[in-house]
């Protein structure tokens, strides 16, 4: 079993309900700060950075289960718990394809088989990426919204062109596909996106396979646009610690190239799936983009935090634990509520 390196992170949400104020009923609105950008380590073993959004939720680090099969784990999530960005998923495991002989050995589809020195292997038939991002997200997504319909999928033979002669080189093969889902949380839209490369090793036992990496973000639908730029911002900024991987084993360094030519062609090519590669968070878009994405910009003039929302109301509050809602009147949704001030195109 080769091992995976660099940022991992499993979906985890941090649901923030905001309920009625007073006898004032609104509608929830999709709203995120808009991003500063700070430095996030890996708190156990320094094997990893990578940028995160400041203010957000966000934990992580080196989950080991033996000396070679190493796993990052990094995840974030907005203050509202509404769009989480998940690199990688620690709960994944590896697989060995059923065989005969194993079957008469007992070993079965779904039970587990020891490989020894702490490698186990799930007895499964082989998914290529675009099956296991569709069995993924159907399996996943459940926790955090409802409502769930599988959008599109495909392969992704960008990716994999990319990174077939570096997978050869070290005796792997690589497959990589994507899938989209829709869903509702808390009456907002919502859209998932999830990428996975499904990777296989021939082994004593026989095919053995597992999916990395496992990319994944949920959002309210009008944001997925921006989202997804900050996704690709993510992945991209991901470094491993030269020192930490100067003690690792000779192969896993070698498996760590793998790992970090992946990161570069998917954070290269993930946008393509949005009609707007542009769409960022780092700088407030012209007044076209807006209007294209269903998105604008508004201000806290007490605070100076400014917010991504979804323009569909003509008004915009927010209260002292940063909830964002919208009015179609000029009127306060209710006590604590201030009003927040568009900001201009630049």
């Amino acid at each position: 079993m080769k091992p995976r390196l660099t940022a991992a992170a499993f979906l985890l949400v941090a649901a923030c309900p905001l309920g009625a104020v007073g006898q004032v009923q609104y509608q929830p609105i999709a709203a995120l700060p808009l991003v500063k950008w700070t430095r996030f380590s890996d708190p156990v073993e320094g094997a990893f950075s990578l940028d995160v959004p400041a203010g957000w939720k966000n934990a992580g680090g080196t989950v080991r289960r033996n000396a070679l099969q190493v796993f990052g784990a990094e995840m974030t999530v907005s203050p509202n718990g509404n769009t989480i960005i998940a690199l990688n998923d620690a709960r994944l495991v590896s697989y060995v394809v059923p065989t005969a002989l194993m079957a008469y050995a007992g070993f079965k589809i779904g039970s587990i088989y020891d490989g020894g020195g702490g490698t186990r292997y799930v007895v499964a038939p082989y998914q290529n990426g675009q099956q296991f991002a569709s069995w993924y997200g159907q399996v996943t997504l459940p926790s955090f919204c409802t409502n769930i319909a599988l959008v599109s999928s495909g392969a992704r033979p960008d990716v994999n062109q990319q990174l077939s002669q570096l997978a050869r080189s070290f005796g792997l093969g690589a497959d990589a596909g994507e899938a989209t889902f829709t869903c509702s949380k808390d009456g907002l839209p919502m859209t998932a996106y999830v990428f996975a490369q499904s990777n296989t090793i021939s082994g004593q036992l026989g095919a053995i396979w597992y999916p990395y990496p496992v990319l994944a973000f949920l959002t309210p639908t009008p944001l997925a646009g921006t989202v997804a730029g900050m996704f690709s911002h993510m992945i991209k900024s991901v470094e491993l610690n030269p020192a930490w991987l100067q003690g690792q084993q000779q192969v896993a360094m070698k498996v760590s190239q793998i790992a970090t030519q992946t990161e570069n062609a998917i954070s290269q090519d993930i946008m393509e799936s949005y009609e707007n590669r542009e769409a960022t968070i780092d700088r407030v878009m012209d007044e076209g983009s807006r209007e294209r994405l269903g998105i604008d910009y508004y201000s806290d003039p007490a605070t100076g935090q400014q917010y991504v929302v979804s323009n569909t109301e003509n008004y915009y509050w927010t209260d002292a634990q940063g909830h964002v809602v919208g009015t179609n009147t000029d009127t306060a949704p209710g006590p604590g509520f201030s009003r927040l001030q568009r900001v201009p195109p630049q």
